[in-house]
Formats: C-alpha cells, structure tokens, sequence
C-alpha cells in the first residue's frame, strides 16, 4: 500500500465522520428548533411577556443558528478540504453573542463575565474583519 492509499483511505474516513457529525448537529438543531418555536409560541399569549422571557426565546434561535452555521462549516469543510476562518469566527461569535445574551438574561454572573463577554466579541469581530479585509485584498491582486 503506498502513501496515496494511505492518503485516500484517512480522508474517506474523515469525510464519513463528519457525516456523522452533521447528522448529530441537524438532530440537535431539530431540537433547538422545537425549544424556539416552544418559546416563541409561549410568548404569543401575550399574557404579560418578560423580558426574561424574550431573551430566552432569542437565546433559543441563536442555538438553531449555531448549530446552522456548524453545518455550514463541516459542508465547507468536505466539499474543499481547507478549514473556512471566516466560518469558524462566525460560528464563534455567534457563540458567544448568545452567551452574552444569557449573561444579560442573568442577574448572577459577575460584572467581570460581562466584560470579558464583551472583550471577546471585539477582539472576534476584529479578527473576522482582518480576515475578510485579507480575502477582498488578495483577490484583488
């Protein structure tokens, strides 16, 4: 058996796991799909609507949107065989906007969560800028 053998044998299996995956992450995003539509069902009767309320509802499409742009990431993945950052940095920072939104939701977390929430969404939105910035340049050269 030679090395691209070896090769082809390591990427069928690859690509066969990331089936699994996308198959477990479009289960898991079903569920995520019923809790919003639970959620946002519940707040349809209008009988006085928190904001607790509200933001667990977003919470819970922020889920189905992770777990959207997971699949997204792993279809890219195997369809060009080179990890996408711009999707990676989305996927987090989607993430991590949604656990800023439960840390809003929750009076609880200390205010130095909040600020290190908030730090990381900068610092991922720079770096999600730098990288498309660094894609428009080079295909303009």
């Amino acid at each position: 058996m030679n090395t691209k053998d070896i090769t082809r044998i390591f990427r069928l299996v690859s690509i066969v796991l990331y089936l699994v995956i996308i198959i477990i992450t479009v289960v898991l995003s079903t569920f995520a799909l019923y809790l919003a539509i639970r959620d946002i069902i519940s707040l349809a009767t209008f009988a006085s609507i928190s904001d607790q309320e509200i933001l667990s509802a977003l919470s819970a499409v922020f889920l189905v949107v992770i777990a959207l742009e997971f699949v997204d990431m792993f279809l890219e993945y195997i369809r060009s065989g080179v990890v996408d950052v711009n999707l990676v940095l989305a996927v987090v920072l989607t993430a991590v906007s949604r656990e800023l939104l439960l840390y809003v939701a929750s009076p609880t977390n200390p205010l130095s969560y909040g600020i290190l929430l908030v730090a990381s969404i900068l610092v991922l939105a720079l770096a999600y800028w730098l990288v498309n910035r660094t894609k428009t340049t080079s295909r303009i050269s």
